[in-house]
């Protein structure tokens, strides 16, 4: 297991990080704010703005930047609840064979009853960020 998917931590970022990342050879990078570092799995936070009708692909908007996340539809708890406006976070891998940025789900929460989520989660990335920068082999 200790090279399985779920080996590395999931890496907080916010939507315009993600659309960043870049497909290298089947791998996605984030290399911004002085750090490089292999993403995949991701963990987001946003606001719903449009889904489909199964709600199995949803679009997150952070700070005006949109991110689709797919496979909605099975995730645990099941998707009834997603809806427009909904604040939530989202758990999830990216294709590593795909040149467009998707997150498929693993994990979707609705963090809608508690404002000090999205109240912190700008803070959150960037005192991650900073983490990094300061030790470099939590790139790793």
């Amino acid at each position: 297991m200790a090279d399985g998917k779920f080996s590395k931590p999931a890496r907080k970022l916010h939507a315009k990080d993600v659309l960043a990342l870049e497909n290298r050879g089947g791998s996605w990078y984030y290399s911004e704010d002085e750090l490089s570092f292999v993403v995949q799995i991701i963990w987001i936070q946003g606001a719903v703005v449009a889904y489909n009708q199964e709600k199995s692909e949803v679009t997150l908007q952070d700070n005006g930047y949109n991110v689709t996340v797919t496979n909605c539809h099975i995730i645990p708890g099941g998707n009834a609840w997603i809806d427009q406006g909904k604040y939530v976070m989202a758990v999830g891998e990216l294709d590593n064979n795909s040149t467009v940025v998707k997150i498929r789900a693993i994990k979707i929460a609705d963090l809608s009853d508690n404002s000090v989520h999205q109240q912190t989660w700008n803070d959150e990335v960037t005192e991650l960020k900073a983490l990094m920068r300061e030790n470099k082999p939590l790139c790793r």
